[in-house]
């Protein structure tokens, strides 16, 4: 096999690009921490109204699962003639 097939064969086997992801390592994320006073401040209200958001997201699923239940109750009850 020539050189050429060897690098071909390794292309198409991936070998070579997981060898290029090991050399490179993980790279460094982005630093999503506020850097000041102000945005850490802010970021603490945003996650308080996102956790009250999903409360009352919560409690109007409630409601609608409620009010959906009822009036299947209500409408089986005078079927049967119960209601």
């Amino acid at each position: 096999m020539s050189s050429e097939e060897a690098r071909q064969a390794a292309l198409r086997s991936g070998a070579t690009l997981r060898e290029i992801v090991a050399r490179t390592g993980r790279r460094a994320g982005v630093d999503l921490e506020p850097g000041c006073a102000y945005g850490a401040v802010t970021r603490a209200h945003v996650e308080d109204l996102a956790n009250e958001l999903r409360e009352i997201k919560a409690r109007i699923n409630y409601l609608f699962t409620l009010v959906i239940g009822s009036i299947a109750i209500d409408i089986l009850l005078r079927l049967t003639g119960m209601g």
